[in-house]
């Protein structure tokens, strides 16, 4: 039985990944920073503190037990021109996605190294490996996320810690839903970011996944 911690699990996939974990049998604690009522399988959690990072940590494994998977699905996008971002846009896109990954993924690998091993997934986009418009900060957090998972790999592999960069094309998601000229036909479903995220985490701990590129099929739209 896996215990598994999803952070931002109240988005449109984090919401899709706690369901299918969850349908197949996995203990699962849902943490996101606009939980409102916390219940012992929902934990309101500020990535961007320390302070709430650990204590989530602390509360979600009072819940579940030792930690097996974490699944980093928090994020935040700004889509300007980089001559048009803010330092607070710029400021705020980083904490969230890059500093709040870091600090989840810190804690996660951390309790793992203790006790054998455990699994990091960490949710990437397109914007990781291309160069696209409007992407300025977006992008920056996003290869930085990459460079995360790499390194994490290659401190985890002597102590049984397995991170995988799951990088994804368009997700219909709400995001899309006020912009009628994109159609969910041409995009993934967030059912099969989910499908492919429990794909993952029920590898063997002797199989490393370091990537998954995941895309609709006309690719980048």
């Amino acid at each position: 039985m896996r215990n598994v911690v999803v952070v931002g699990g109240t988005g449109d996939i984090g919401r899709a990944v706690t369901h299918k974990l969850r349908a197949e049998g996995m203990r699962v604690v849902c943490a996101a920073n606009d939980v409102t009522t916390e219940t012992p399988d929902t934990l309101r959690v500020d990535i961007t503190r320390e302070d709430s990072v650990l204590s989530m940590f602390d509360r979600a494994e009072a819940a579940l037990g030792p930690l097996s998977v974490l699944i980093n699905c928090a994020g935040v996008g700004v889509f300007t021109p980089l001559h048009e971002t803010s330092l607070e846009d710029w400021n705020r896109t980083l904490d969230v996605n890059l500093t709040g990954t870091f600090l989840c993924a810190r804690e996660a690998f951390r309790r793992m190294k203790s006790r054998g091993g455990g699994r990091l997934i960490h949710i990437g986009s397109v914007s990781d490996h291309l160069t696209l418009p409007m992407n300025g900060a977006y992008a920056a957090t996003k290869h930085g996320v990459r460079g995360l998972t790499g390194v994490l790999n290659e401190e985890g592999k002597a102590f049984g810690i397995r991170a995988t960069l799951l990088s994804l094309g368009a997700v219909y998601t709400s995001f899309w839903r006020s912009r009628p000229e994109f159609s969910p036909a041409d995009m993934l479903s967030v059912e099969d970011v989910a499908q492919c995220v429990w794909e993952i985490s029920i590898k063997p701990p002797n199989v490393r996944v370091d990537e998954v590129r995941l895309v609709p099929p006309q690719g980048v739209l």
